[in-house]
């Protein structure tokens, strides 16, 4: 008889105790999934924090938190994690009535991108696990990896020749109001500009210099496009990581900058366009919009048509901003199509400049190299690369040009692209510069 009592009290302790569980085990239980850092560069090592807290009366004794996130983020440990399409991971706890937790995961990012989780899920048991039970709980968290940064020794030829670019369009549109100096008459001076005072003092005939009447501005035109086949995603992390490289070091230098392409921005699903500025923040709206750039199985519009678009003016837009501006185009494509459609801009638009990464030809052992061709040529049918293969400058830091008689000019401009910052080439119409990429570099 005693055996019966027993035995009933102990079937109904359990159906009460697994009631109770399945009503109040989740009351108070509350998970926060968060990381240490807004934004980290690529390569570097982030951590996320997990927050357990049981605000509620009933013990879980086991409780585990599984939740998913990109499959580029390796966490250090993987004993509770499983890469597949995305980063799966399970961790287990134990948690009392009114205890926190927290966990300190540490992981490497190995790629560029927007890296979001939403939810995690909660699954637990009662005490005599007679009952499974499970709840999705909303996260907010998400972290950006940004673009690797290219060593500064790398970037000194290009930003020279866009800083010079910018310089040259600068110096054509002069603010009549302002004199900055006053310089001997040079054949093609404007008549009106004689200083007429200061040719009497002097004896012979003296120019007025005009300050620019406006601000340098480089606008980034960026194609994570392909011309077509085989893609090669490391020259287009390549491009983006010139991109953020150069747009922080003009920035940085109080210069506005301006992003443009045709990549998917993972918020919105529309192109990605960044305004033009310089000031306090612009160089992180900068690298967050690169991250979140997408172009993996996504149809994207042809960079052609962005080129067309850009040189048709905006009517009621910022005429002296467009005409003081120095475009960018960053594209590894090599096709003719887009060559003779840059040549086409670079005439509307004076001093614009292509930088092309590509792959070095067989036997090249270098860390990087630098050439370019004249958009002229590229516009009669060579593919960039082509019209001026071999013309290039040395590895990171010797900044020598490698000349050949004849060539080596951008066209209408300084004779070597060493000089191509003196305002005295503002005549450029365009000049390809290419960038070339070990294939153990990216």
């Amino acid at each position: 008889m005693i055996l019966i009592i027993l035995l009933v009290t102990a079937g109904l302790l359990w159906i009460l105790e697994g009631s109770l569980y399945r009503r109040f085990w989740k009351r108070g239980l509350r998970v926060t999934l968060s990381f240490c850092q807004n934004g980290v560069t690529e390569g570097e090592t982030a951590a996320l924090e997990e927050t357990i807290v049981n605000a509620g009366f009933l013990p879980l004794p086991v409780l585990h938190i599984k939740f998913q996130m990109g499959r580029e983020l390796v966490f250090r440990q993987m004993e509770h994690a499983r890469i597949t399409d995305q980063n799966y991971r399970s961790d287990v706890f134990s948690c009392m009535p009114w205890q926190q937790i927290r966990r300190r995961l540490e992981f490497t990012c190995t790629k560029r991108g927007y890296y979001p989780i939403r939810q995690a899920e909660a699954v637990s048991y009662d005490l005599f696990w007679g009952g499974h039970f499970t709840e999705t709980l909303p996260v907010d968290t998400a972290l950006y990896v940004y673009p690797r940064t290219i060593d500064p020794p790398r970037l000194a030829l290009p930003l020279r020749v866009l800083t010079g670019a910018a310089a040259a369009r600068q110096a054509l549109q002069q603010d009549p109001f302002e004199l900055a100096s006053i310089r001997e008459y040079q054949p093609g001076d404007p008549f009106r500009g004689i200083n007429w005072k200061a040719s009497a003092r002097t004896g012979q005939l003296e120019s007025n210099v005009f300050a620019p009447a406006a601000s340098l501005q480089v606008s980034f035109l960026v194609d994570c496009g392909g011309s077509g086949g085989w893609e090669d995603h490391g020259l287009k992390e390549e491009t983006l990581r010139l991109c953020a490289s150069l747009a922080g070091a003009l920035i940085g230098d109080g210069v506005p900058v301006s992003v443009r392409t045709n990549g998917q921005d993972c918020l919105t699903g529309q192109e990605s366009v960044l305004q033009a500025g310089a000031g306090s923040g612009h160089d992180q709206a900068a690298l967050e919009l690169l991250s979140r750039i997408q172009y993996e199985g996504r149809k994207l519009r042809p960079m052609e048509e962005l080129l067309a678009e850009e040189s048709v003016p905006v009517p009621g837009g910022n005429r002296e901003s467009r005409e003081t501006a120095v475009y960018v185009l960053l594209s590894q494509d090599q096709s003719p199509g887009l060559a003779k459609a840059f040549a086409a801009f670079s005439m509307a638009e004076p001093g614009a400049v292509w930088i092309q990464p590509v792959r070095p030809e067989r036997g090249f052992s270098g860390t990087s190299r630098f050439g370019w061709i004249r958009a002229g040529e590229a516009g009669r049918g060579k593919s960039a690369g082509e019209a001026d293969r071999g013309k290039t400058v040395g590895g990171p830091g010797r900044g020598k040009i490698a000349e050949e008689p004849g060539r080596g000019r951008i066209a209408g401009g300084p004779e070597s692209v060493e000089n191509a910052g003196d305002p005295a080439g503002s005549a450029v119409p365009g000049c390809i510069l290419r960038w070339e990429v070990p294939y153990d570099y990216s």
